[in-house]
């Protein structure tokens, strides 16, 4: 099997350094639009290959931006399933365990509106992860310098806020609080961690039948950490006292329908 990405890693060092440079912005376009290593490399490798072959440099053999021909060459390849999601709520579970870890510091849960505030923001940082983190990571991140310091403002902007939620100066954003006991607070913070990694596994897993598994455990989990609150007190109580039975009888039929489809597909 052919390694493209050593083989792209040959052409590209012959290259004049203008053309480095068209090609290095390529490999970042592709990176926004997702495509598999794989695939993005041999997409390199034949696009540096050819043009190589015609004798032209890129501006006269692609006459375009590299914004552009990465959209156009970009349409067909494989891409990551669900990545800005599954990054996302990679975020979200770190948010979630150092949301969990405060609460034990502080002895008491409190539901702010910083918290959609901190998805709002995890939201805003995945691109910029995925564009300048991992970039310069790669030796690919002299221009993603900017991309790189945003997300450490906004990572860093966003475990303060969850450390300080429960201060004076937040305090007019609490939407309400309550002293629990030592088990409480260790439920709680399990169904914290249990639903942000139910969110990850949702957007992750490939299996439809997994998918479905942890939807279950999310909303079950939702359900559990919004019952102790003076709120949604119909829906939290339907929840814990009966969509846990009701999702595993939709766990075990949609296990049967994929059995059976399995069967079918190997006969």
């Amino acid at each position: 099997m052919t390694n493209y990405k050593k083989e792209y890693e040959k052409v590209f060092s012959g290259l004049p350094e203008d053309d480095q440079l068209a090609f290095n912005s390529l490999n970042t376009e592709f990176d926004k639009h997702f495509v598999t290593e794989d695939a993005k490399y041999e997409k390199l490798y034949i696009m540096a290959d050819v043009m190589v072959r015609s004798g032209k440099d890129y501006v006269t053999y692609y006459n375009a931006k590299t914004k552009d021909v990465a959209r156009v060459a970009s349409k067909d390849l494989p891409k990551y399933r669900n990545k800005y999601w599954s990054d996302a709520a990679i975020l979200g579970v770190y948010f979630a365990v150092l949301f969990s870890a405060s609460i034990f510091f502080f002895g008491e849960v409190v539901i702010s509106l910083v918290l959609p505030g901190i998805l709002i923001l995890i939201l805003a940082m995945v691109p910029l992860m995925n564009h300048g983190i991992k970039h310069q990571s790669s030796g690919r991140g002299n221009k993603q310098m900017v991309s790189g310091v945003l997300f450490l403002i906004l990572f860093v902007g966003a475990n303060l806020l969850i450390l300080f939620m429960n201060s004076e100066t937040l305090s007019p954003l609490k939407i309400t609080s309550y002293d629990a006991s030592l088990v409480d607070t260790l439920l709680f913070v399990v169904f914290v961690i249990v639903a942000a990694a139910s969110v990850y596994f949702i957007f992750s897993s490939k299996s439809w039948a997994s998918k479905l598994i942890f939807i279950v455990l999310f909303i079950y989990s939702a359900g559990r950490l919004i019952y102790p609150f003076d709120f949604l007190n119909e829906l939290s109580e339907f929840i814990v006292q009966y969509f846990m039975f009701i999702g595993l009888i939709i766990i075990i039929i949609a296990q049967y329908l994929r059995a059976k489809s399995s069967n079918k597909n190997e006969s």
